[in-house]
C-alpha cells in the first residue's frame, strides 16, 4: 500500500526546529533494543512515510535492521526498503549476502519471489556492488529461479541490471546453465563500446615470399594443363590472390577452358579428365577428386614445396568475388588485418572447415558487412559477366566501376584505430546484427528476409541467389555467436579481474577463507582467445578457458607416512568436493591399487598405498563420509577394487562418465535416432540413441569440455606396462598422468551439475549408484581359462556403442555384442535396459575379442 496523500493537494511538512530534531535522537539514545524495535514495529505498520523514517532512525543494529525490512516487504513495499537499506551505514552492500541469509528475511524473499526481485533491484540501482556480492545474487536468486522457470521475477530483478546480466551470461557460456537467455542479454556487450582489443595480426607478419610461390604453382600448373587443352588458362583466387592465406595454407586454383564451357556439377567430368592428365606431369600420392561437391574440386599437392593445391575448373564467381575483395582491402587498409585476425581467430576456434560451419571467406565477409554498416566501407552491387574467358583486366574494371558508382555514407565519421575496431566486430555479431529479420549483404544496407527466420543468411556478394547462412545448422551457428559473446566476456574479464574463487569453473572455487592465496598470473587475453577450441565442445564456450591458465600451477604431493598423511587429511577435509581416482595394476577386484590420488583445488595427493597400505585407513573415513562429495570419472573399477581390496565402501559420488551421458540424453529432443533401440530379450531393448555418448574415455571428456588436450598423458599411456606403477620413486611423468586423472574433475562436476535438470540430476544419480554397486556384483564365469562357449550367462552392460553392446561377464572380461535389427521404435511395454543392468548373453566366440549375441526374438 502506498503512503497517504491528499488528491491534487501537496500536504506540508511539520516544520521541525533543530532543537526538536535533536531532542528526540536524544530520546532515542536511552531506549533499550527491545524497545527499539518495539517501536519500529509499529511504526512500519503505518502507511505514513513520516513513520518509517522515523522507524528508519530507531534501526541501530542488524536485528531492529532486520525488523525493519521485513515489516516493509511485508507490506510488498520493496523500493522503499531498498531505500532505507542503502541509506544506513550499519550493513553495507558487500555485507548483503549475510543480511539476505537472515533466517526470516530468507524465507520471505524465498516465498514471494516478486517481492525479492523488486527488492534487489531497487537496491542495485544507483550502486557499485562487490563481485562477492553479484555473484552471491547470481546463485541464490538468478540460477534457481531459472530452474524453476519463475520468468517475471528474473526479468523484475535483471531490469538495468547491466553488471549481473554480464555473470548470467557468463555462467551460460561457462556451464550451458541459461543458455536460452543468452541471446536475450547479448545486447550488454555494447557496454564495451569504445573498449580495446590489442590485434593478434600485423603487416609486419605479411609473408610477402608466399605470393611469389604460389604464383609460380599457378604458372607450372597453367603450363601442364595447355598440353591437353592448349586455350586454358589458371587464375589465383580466394585467398592466394587477397593474400590473406598464411604461408602453409593450400594454393586455390580456376582453371578456364573456355572450349568447354560446362560449370558447377557439370563439370565432373571435365575435373576428372584434368586430374588424370596432371597425374601423368605432377604425380601426387594424396590427389584426389570430390566430384560430388558443389563446385567439383582436385585435392593435390606441389611436390616442391608440399604445398595443398585446390583445383576447381569454369567457376568464374570465384575469380569475380576474389577481384571484389581485393577492392575492398585497397580501399580501406586496415581491412587486411581485421581480417587476418579474425580467420586466424576463426580456426582456432574451429568455426571455419569443417561440417556445418562457415568458410574463411564468409569470414570475410562478415567483416566487410560490419564495416559498411559502421560505414567504413561502401555497399558496392557488382554487374558481373560470366562469360569464362573474360580476362583479369576485364573483372577488375567492372568491380572499380561499382565502386565508382557506390557512393559512402555523407556523414561517414573517421575509423577509429584498429584496437577499437577489432573489438567492436565481436560486439556488432554477438549483440547488434538483426539475425532474424535482415539479410548480411554486401550490395545494399537495408536487405530484409522474405520471412522471419533465426537462420542468418549470408549473401554472397556475386552470386547473390546464394545463402553462404544455409551450411550453419541451429548448434553450429548458436556455437559462432557465442563464440564472438565469449571475446566481449574475456574482455570485460580483463578489465574487471574477478576473484577466481568465485568462478565455479576455476581450481580456485571455494577456496577456503584462511588457506593461502596461490600466487600465478592469468593467461593473456590474446592467448586465451586464440586458444584451439574442440568442435564438439558446442555449449561448453568458455569453460575451460580459466582452468587452462592454471594448469602450471597445479602442485603435486607424494604422501608416504601417516605424518603426511594427516597434513594431507587436514587440508583435504576443509572441502566439501574432492576429485578421486585410483591407479595401478589390472585395476579391479582381482588387481592391485598402488596409488589413491585426491584432489583438492590445486593440489593433488598421490597416496603411495603400495608403499604404506595402512593409509588406506586412513583414507577410508573421506572416503565413505556422506558428506564430502567425491568426483570420479568412471567409478566401477574404482569401488570394486576399493571395496574388494581394503574394505572401503564409496559413497556420495558424482560420476562424470555418468554427468555426460545422462546430460546427453537430456539434450536429445523428438529426433529420429533417439527413438533407436535393440532389443536383447523378449521383454525389454537397450536405446541406441545416445550410443555415442555413453562411457566417454576421460580425455575424451577433457577436450569436449574443456577444450585440453594433455599430449604427454597420451604419450605415457601407450608405454605402460603392468609394472608401470609398481615402479619405485614414481617418475615425474607418472605423477603428472595421475595429476591429469583427478585435478580436473570438480571443476566438471560444477559444469555438469549446473546444466543438468532436476530429473537428470535423479537419473544421474540412479546410474552412478548402478556404477558403485558393481562392487557387489557377482559373476557366472569365475574361470576365465574355461569359457563356456555355446551357453548363455549372465552379465552386466558395461557399454554400449552404435556398433556393439558390451557386456561384462567376469571381473575382468567383457563380451562384445554386435548391434544388428535396430528397431525405429520402442516394442509397447518394453523394458529399458542401461548401462550397469543385468543381462543375459550367449557366448558365440573368443578369437582375438569375445563375441556373443542376446536371445531376442
Amino acid at each position: 500500500m502506498e503512503p497517504e496523500h491528499v488528491e491534487g493537494k501537496k500536504k506540508r511538512r511539520k516544520c521541525v526546529s533543530k532543537a526538536e530534531r535533536l531532542a528526540k535522537k536524544s530520546a532515542a539514545g536511552t531506549l533499550t533494543e527491545e524497545q527499539r524495535q518495539s517501536q519500529i514495529q509499529q511504526l512500519v505498520e503505518s502507511n505514513r512515510s513520516e513513520d518509517w523514517d522515523a522507524a528508519s532512525r530507531l534501526v541501530s543494529s542488524s536485528p531492529s535492521q532486520l525488523l525493519f525490512l521485513m515489516g516493509l516487504l511485508n507490506k510488498q513495499q520493496s523500493k522503499a526498503a531498498a531505500h532505507y537499506l542503502k541509506r544506513w551505514d550499519l550493513s553495507p552492500l558487500g555485507e548483503l549476502p549475510a543480511l539476505l541469509e537472515a533466517p526470516p528475511l530468507a524465507s520471505l524473499l524465498q516465498d514471494d519471489p516478486s517481492t525479492a526481485a523488486t527488492f534487489l533491484n531497487h537496491v542495485a540501482d544507483g550502486t557499485t556492488m562487490p563481485p562477492s556480492t553479484l555473484y552471491y545474487l547470481l546463485n541464490r536468486f538468478v540460477l534457481p529461479w531459472i530452474t524453476t522457470e519463475k520468468e517475471a521475477p528474473l526479468q523484475a530483478l535483471l531490469h538495468d541490471f547491466s553488471s549481473l546480466k554480464w555473470l548470467l551470461v557468463e555462467h551460460a557460456l561457462v556451464t550451458g546453465q541459461g543458455r536460452h537467455l543468452v541471446n536475450q542479454y547479448a545486447y550488454v556487450c555494447r557496454d564495451l563500446r569504445g573498449f580495446s582489443l590489442a590485434p593478434w595480426w600485423s603487416n609486419d607478419l605479411r609473408e610477402d615470399s608466399s605470393a611469389d610461390v604460389r604464383e609460380r604453382i599457378r604458372q607450372d600448373v597453367e603450363t601442364s594443363v595447355r598440353l591437353a587443352w592448349p586455350d586454358a588458362s589458371v587464375r589465383l583466387f580466394g585467398s592466394s590472390l587477397t593474400n590473406l592465406c598464411r604461408a602453409t595454407d593450400d594454393v586455390d586454383l580456376c582453371v578456364l577452358v573456355p572450349s568447354v564451357p560446362v560449370r558447377g556439377a557439370d563439370s565432373a567430368d571435365l575435373v576428372v579428365d584434368i586430374h588424370g592428365h596432371l597425374a601423368l606431369y605432377r604425380p601426387s600420392p594424396e590427389s584426389i577428386v570430390v566430384r560430388n561437391a558443389r563446385i567439383p574440386v582436385i585435392k593435390t599437392q606441389d611436390p616442391t614445396t608440399h604445398l595443398g593445391i585446390d583445383l576447381c575448373v569454369n567457376n568464374t564467381a570465384a575469380l569475380w568475388n576474389s577481384a571484389l575483395l581485393c577492392a575492398f582491402l585497397r580501399h580501406f587498409p586496415p581491412l587486411e588485418a581485421l581480417c587476418q585476425c579474425i580467420r586466424q581467430w576463426a580456426k582456432a576456434r574451429a568455426l571455419v572447415g569443417s561440417s556445418h560451419s562457415l568458410s574463411s571467406y564468409s569470414m570475410v565477409l562478415l567483416v566487410v558487412h560490419w564495416l559498411q554498416v559502421r560505414g567504413f566501407l561502401p555497399f558496392v552491387d557488382v554487374a558481373m559477366d560470366d562469360a569464362i574467358d573474360v580476362s583479369g583486366a576485364a573483372i577488375d574494371a567492372a568491380v572499380a566501376r561499382a565502386f565508382d558508382e557506390a557512393s559512402m555514407p555523407s556523414t561517414a565519421p573517421p575509423p577509429p584505430p584498429l584496437s577499437v575496431l577489432l573489438l567492436d566486430f565481436f560486439i556488432f555479431w554477438a549483440s547488434e546484427f538483426p539475425y532474424a529479420t535482415h539479410v548480411a549483404s554486401l550490395r545494399r544496407r537495408e536487405m530484409l528476409k522474405d520471412k522471419p527466420t533465426a537462420q542468418l543468411y549470408l549473401e554472397d556478394p556475386i552470386e547473390t541467389k546464394r545463402n553462404l547462412g544455409s551450411y550453419l545448422n541451429r548448434d553450429s551457428q548458436r556455437t559462432l555467436r557465442n563464440e564472438m559473446l565469449r571475446v566481449c566476456v574475456l574482455v570485460r574479464q580483463s578489465a574487471q579481474h574477478p576473484p577466481h574463487h568465485l568462478l565455479p569453473q576455476s581450481l580456485a572455487f571455494g577456496r577456503p577463507p584462511g588457506m593461502p592465496p596461490i600466487d600465478y598470473v592469468d593467461d593473456s587475453l590474446q592467448s586465451c582467445l586464440l586458444r584451439p577450441r574442440s568442435p564438439k565442445s558446442q555449449w561448453c564456450t568458455m569453460t575451460g578457458d580459466v582452468v587452462h591458465g592454471e594448469r602450471a600451477y597445479v602442485q603435486i604431493s607424494t604422501v608416504a607416512s601417516s605424518t603426511e598423511a594427516q597434513a594431507a587429511l587436514s587440508v583435504v577435509r576443509q572441502h566439501s568436493c574432492v576429485g578421486v581416482d585410483c591407479e595401478g595394476v589390472a585395476l579391479s577386484r582381482t588387481g592391485r591399487i598402488c596409488v589413491i590420488s585426491v584432489a583438492v583445488g590445486f593440489h593433488v595427493y598421490l597416496f603411495d598405498v603400495m608403499v604404506a597400505p595402512a593409509l588406506t585407513e586412513m583414507l577410508k573415513p573421506m572416503l565413505e563420509d556422506t558428506a564430502t562429495l567425491k568426483v570420479l570419472h568412471d567409478c566401477r573399477k574404482d569401488s570394486d577394487a576399493l571395496f574388494h581390496q581394503f574394505g572401503i565402501s564409496l559413497a556420495n559420488v558424482f560420476d562424470t562418465q555418468v554427468g555426460h551421458a545422462i546430460g546427453q540424453l537430456q539434450r536429445i529432443k523428438k529426433v529420429k535416432e533417439g527413438t533407436k533401440c535393440m532389443q536383447v530379450s523378449a521383454e525389454s531393448v537397450v536405446s541406441l540413441g545416445n550410443a555415442h555418448h555413453e562411457c566417454l574415455a576421460f580425455g575424451d571428456l577433457l577436450w569436449q569440455y574443456l577444450s585440453i588436450h594433455e599430449d604427454d598423458k597420451a604419450d605415457v599411456k601407450k608405454s605402460m606396462t603392468e609394472a608401470t606403477w609398481t615402479v619405485r620413486p614414481l617418475s615425474t611423468q607418472l605423477q603428472h598422468y595421475a595429476a591429469v586423472d583427478v585435478v580436473y574433475l570438480p571443476v566438471l562436476y560444477r559444469v555438469m551439475a549446473a546444466s543438468l535438470s532436476v530429473d537428470a540430476q535423479r537419473q544421474c544419480q540412479a546410474r552412478t549408484d548402478r556404477y558403485l554397486s558393481c562392487r557387489t556384483w557377482t559373476y557366472a564365469i569365475t574361470d576365465e581359462g574355461h569359457l563356456p562357449l555355446g551357453h548363455v550367462v549372465r552379465g552386466y552392460i558395461n557399454n554400449i556403442t552404435a556398433r556393439h553392446v558390451y557386456v561384462s561377464v567376469s571381473p575382468s572380461l567383457v563380451a562384445a555384442v554386435p548391434v544388428t535389427n535396430a528397431l525405429a521404435e520402442r516394442p509397447a511395454g518394453a523394458a529399458d535396459k542401461q548401462v550397469g543392468d543385468v543381462v543375459s548373453v550367449r557366448l558365440v566366440s573368443h578369437d582375438t575379442t569375445l563375441q556373443g549375441r542376446f536371445e531376442a526374438p
